[in-house]
Formats: structure tokens, sequence, C-alpha cells
């Protein structure tokens, strides 16, 4: 299933050391169906997985929004950034 993502990657201020394959990193966004009309809930993300096009995943909890569109945290490292 295609869908259209907007990620962003939070580091924690305090700490000199961090690293966007840290697991005490966090990401989070929104996730968009590509085509509306699927009939696939993604509020029902519990988890969902993320898989970028070469294969790098991770899991995400859907945090709030509609069938088509919701919010994202992301769970582990960011699969969008190399480690």
């Amino acid at each position: 299933m295609a869908v259209t993502t907007s990620v962003v990657l939070r580091y924690d201020p305090s700490r000199a050391d961090n690293r966007e394959s840290d697991r005490d990193s966090t990401w989070a966004g929104s996730v968009t169906l590509v085509d509306s009309s699927l009939d696939v809930d993604l509020f029902d993300a519990a988890p969902g997985i993320l898989r970028m096009p070469d294969g790098r995943e991770s899991e995400f909890m859907a945090t709030s929004g509609s069938r088509t569109e919701v919010g994202l945290a992301g769970l582990g490292p960011a699969p969008f950034v190399e480690a």
C-alpha cells in the first residue's frame, strides 16, 4: 500500500552524543494514504510498519487522525536515516 509521509527526527538536546540510529532519539510525523479509496484504516496501526523503498523499516503507532491520514510516533530507530 502506498503512502505519503512527513516525518522529523528529534534529538535529546541535553546529550552531546545523539545519533540517528540511537534508540533514545525519537521520530514523529504523519502518514497519508495515496489512494484514499482503499479499504484501509490507518488509525488501526497499532503498531504499523513504515518501510522505505530500500527495505529499511521501523514500527510506529498511530496517534491521532482519520482513516486516511494519521499522526504517528515512531518506535525504535528511524528508518529514513542511515545508521
